[in-house]
């Protein structure tokens, strides 16, 4: 369910050969840059339309999602080692983010929704020193790195703490975030890191921003140390993500038929234990929780489905930890008394979603439902019914869709 703890395996597979970049950096030509304009709002004809004098470095492939739906365009531009790209990225509401030294960035365009085109863009840029050397020093890359989030700082970017992730201190982010037996590395930008502290990070590590609640931002830096030059190479990527993209992370699709807000409250409840998971990893560390630690709102969750991620249920690690939580829940006791601010394990969700109701939920409007985890389910119901739930089902959970207010 948890796909964001695969990022490092994923980095790993795509990533560029480090080397390679190493022994051809010395091959820059003396041209000016490409220099490439991304703007999320954009459409792929105004995207080319922008970028018409570098149309040599990019690519564009249509993939139709499913019959009825326009689909989604991706799209890659990549740079040559002796000539990397600079690249200006627009967002709405935030000011512009220029970077230099890019080899590549890919994305792709979501036809759906023509407010916001791009729902994923990836910029992965190299780190450069004062004599224009993509082989530097760690004390370069401290720099580059410690320049790049004073910039989000300023612009705005705030640390993203996931609903999962443990409630500690910006202080002992770093201490939790590089031991490495904890499941996610993702330590608080806005930690006062040491260039000593710097130099020990590992080779692939981590950092997570939001702005508001609509744009989402992992900022991943890997390197490897070159005998070729005798020095270090660091690539940076750079993930934008849309809300959508960003819920998305949390949960798989199975099967053609699952939507967002049915496999996230499918997944809500168990969303507390995988921080007191997190958070037991945390005791064990003697780090302190901070159990009164707010979280925010995620739009696009409370629309669809009612659930305020603001309100997140939690579970006290200091009156239980994990491995006794799931042995006593697994053996069939209530575990209800253990959660924070919750009558009970399973959220209450009011369905403020369109056309769709969980079972066991007040029906949003009068009119005739019918659900595919039972044949023949079409009935009437008016609004405020309970929806009748089929427990033991082959489909898995009951939701029931809107077919008109006419038999």
């Amino acid at each position: 369910m948890f796909r964001h703890q695969l990022i490092k395996t994923v980095l790993l597979a795509i990533s560029l050969s480090l080397s390679t970049i190493a022994c051809s950096e010395n091959n820059k030509g003396d041209a000016m840059p490409p220099h490439a304009y991304i703007s999320v709002e954009e459409i792929p004809e105004a995207f080319k339309q922008n970028n018409e004098n570098i149309k040599q470095y990019w690519s564009f492939d249509d993939n139709p999602l499913n019959i009825g739906s326009l689909g989604v365009t991706f799209y890659k531009l990549r740079f040559p080692s002796d000539n990397y790209a600079t690249v200006t990225f627009t967002y709405p509401n935030i000011p512009p983010l220029t970077i230099e030294n890019v080899s590549s960035t890919s994305g792709y365009f979501d036809h759906d929704r023509s407010e916001r085109g791009i729902q994923s863009t990836a910029i992965r840029f190299f780190i450069e020193n004062a004599q224009g050397s993509y082989a530097v020093t760690q004390k370069d890359a401290y720099v580059a790195i410690q320049k790049l989030f004073k910039q989000l700082e300023e612009q705005g970017w705030l640390d993203d703490h996931r609903i999962d992730d443990p409630r500690i201190s910006i202080q002992d982010s770093y201490t939790y975030g590089t031991n490495e037996n904890v499941a996610d590395d993702f330590v608080n930008y806005q930690y006062p890191l040491t260039f000593k502290q710097f130099k020990k990070l590992p080779s692939l590590q981590t950092w997570c921003f939001r702005h508001g609640t609509d744009v989402f931002l992992t900022v991943d830096m890997q390197y490897n140390f070159e005998e070729d030059v005798n020095n270090y190479v660091y690539m940076v990527s750079l993930d934008f993500r849309s809300e959508e993209n960003y819920i998305n992370s949390y949960i798989s699709y199975d099967n053609p038929n699952d939507t967002m807000e049915s496999l996230f409250t499918e997944i809500y409840p168990d969303l507390p234990t995988s921080r007191l998971y997190a958070e037991t990893q945390a005791l064990e560390m003697g780090l302190d929780i901070q159990q009164d630690q707010p979280d925010y709102t995620l739009p696009l969750v409370l629309e669809k489905t009612g659930i305020d991620t603001s309100k997140f249920i939690s579970i006290d690690p200091y009156k239980i930890t994990y491995e006794e939580f799931i042995q006593r829940s697994e053996a069939g006791e209530d575990m209800t008394p253990y959660y924070e601010n919750q009558p009970t394990a399973k959220p209450e969700i009011t369905s403020q979603a369109k056309g769709r109701c969980p079972a066991d939920q007040p029906c949003p409007i009068s009119g005739y439902w019918f659900t595919l985890a039972k044949a023949n389910s079409r009935a009437y119901f008016k609004k405020g019914d309970i929806m009748p739930d089929y427990p033991n089902n082959n489909w898995g959970q009951v939701i029931w869709q809107f077919d008109g207010e006419k038999g």
